[in-house]
């Protein structure tokens, strides 16, 4: 007995020493990409943190297994650091959000389960996973909580909320005239000619109805596993066969589906990787720079965000985003006030926010040809889903595993979540997100 309590002490100790370490030896600058400040640099390039893994592999988890069902929620905090990544220095300006007088208790919002009755907060906090919650409504805290050893200013990975955030860059390049959006994509990025995408415009490829095939993934892991290689997003061993990162990947994506370009959405992370490498292309630097400087210092981030990226420098525009859910909440706002910040700021184009409130008849088209068509009516542009169930619409930011950023105008609201459910794309969860937690949130803000 004694020998078993000596040892996890000892592995008690070597965790300590080791996450202690990481401030001191890993969080040194390897790449000032930026300064528009002189003692402040916009963006960092980071590498693989070799102290966080070190630690994270004495419990078992590495680079290749961290989003088993097993080990997701204690690596969702630190994804980052398996991998490539930059730093998004937060600004001077903060947002401070204040507290609305009156909060939501998520122990009397009543949620009718398929077994009865269960309040909210047990059904978010246990039956869907999450982490951490942030509920504005008019610009005000009404409701927020962060479980799993976090706070209001912890990062945690936003799976594919990150598309929403590729497509914000894309959209602020585009209004600064560097992008047309209507352009064939290989004006940008002439290598994907002879590839799926050669008669591609960059508004397709941003609102993903190009329809290429892809390699079929597995039931674990659906996508093409090739794409998460290149970048290096299990660990960098797997890229090594990719010697220019995720844009050799691009070339091995030769043929589409039945359909002409344009005609049907099919949710594929490659479109979201392209767009990032066409933001790339037109400003020479990395569009975390973008999102640094023209997006998340001028919304006010409390904390500094982290984004992913492959050895080559390019962000994984599909799935990279790493930052604070209360951030997260922040960057909600613009899309409730026409791109606005709180200062009356333009950060991001008024055209481009209320098209994505509007739609077209080009996307809402494509939509109805997707899987994604029997969960609700609707459409997906510009990496963002608008979802229209039982006469609610909302606008969101959707990540795999209970990540997501949902605005809803007529309670000027923005319901922020982390979490780490342990199963990717099943109908029960997405039932459990927009059918259940969300509309009972909506009701309640209502009153």
């Amino acid at each position: 007995m004694k020998t078993i309590k000596s040892l996890l002490l000892l592995i008690g100790f070597v965790l300590t020493v080791s996450f202690a370490n990481q401030t001191s030896k890993n969080d040194k600058i390897d790449k000032h990409i930026s300064t528009p400040k002189e003692s402040v640099p916009a963006i960092t390039f980071k590498s693989p943190d070799k102290a966080y893994i070190s630690a994270a592999k004495s419990v078992g988890i590495t680079g290749q297994n961290w989003e088993s069902p097993e080990f997701i929620s204690s690596a969702m905090p630190n994804v980052y650091k398996f991998s490539h990544s930059y730093t998004l220095h937060k600004g001077d300006y903060v947002l401070n959000l204040e507290k609305a007088e009156k909060q939501l208790d998520l122990n009397e919002i009543i949620i009718q389960e398929f077994d009865g009755p269960i309040s909210s907060k047990d059904f978010l906090m246990n039956r869907m996973q999450n982490h951490n919650a942030v509920i504005l409504q008019n610009g005000k805290v009404v409701h927020e909580h962060y479980g799993n050893g976090l706070n209001e200013f912890s990062t945690h990975l936003d799976m594919s909320v990150s598309k929403s955030f590729t497509s914000m860059a894309a959209a602020i390049v585009a209004d600064q005239g560097k992008i047309d959006m209507d352009a064939k994509v290989t004006l940008y990025l002439p290598e994907l000619k002879g590839t799926a995408f050669e008669e591609a415009t960059v508004q397709e490829v941003a609102d993903m109805r190009t329809a290429v095939v892809l390699a079929a993934g597995t039931t674990e892991k659906y996508w093409d596993t090739r794409l998460s290689d290149a970048q290096g997003y299990y660990g960098e061993e797997a890229s090594e066969p990719y010697k220019n990162g995720t844009k050799d990947f691009f070339q091995l994506i030769t043929e589409r589906q039945p359909y002409k370009m344009g005609e049907k959405y099919d949710y594929q992370d490659v479109n979201s990787e392209v767009l990032g490498a066409v933001v790339d292309a037109v400003t020479g630097e990395p569009f975390a720079k973008v999102l640094a400087e023209d997006l998340l210092q001028k919304v006010g981030i409390a904390a500094d965000a982290h984004f992913m990226s492959d050895k080559k420098g390019l962000c994984m525009g599909s799935t990279g985003m790493n930052m604070a859910t209360k951030d997260l909440a922040r960057v909600g706002l613009l899309f409730l006030n026409e791109g606005k910040n709180a200062k009356g700021e333009q950060v991001l184009p008024k055209k481009y926010v209320n098209e994505l409130w509007e739609g077209n008849d080009l996307v809402r088209s494509a939509w109805k040809l997707s899987k994604e068509s029997k969960l609700a009516e609707g459409y997906y542009k510009d990496q963002f889903r608008m979802l229209e169930i039982n006469g609610n619409r909302y606008l969101a930011m959707i990540g795999v595993n209970g990540q997501m950023c949902v605005m809803h105008k007529e309670t000027n609201s923005v319901i922020a979540l982390n979490g780490a459910y342990p199963m990717a794309e099943t109908p029960r969860f997405a039932s459990m997100q927009f059918y259940q937690f969300v509309p009972a949130i909506i009701d309640a803000l209502n009153e």
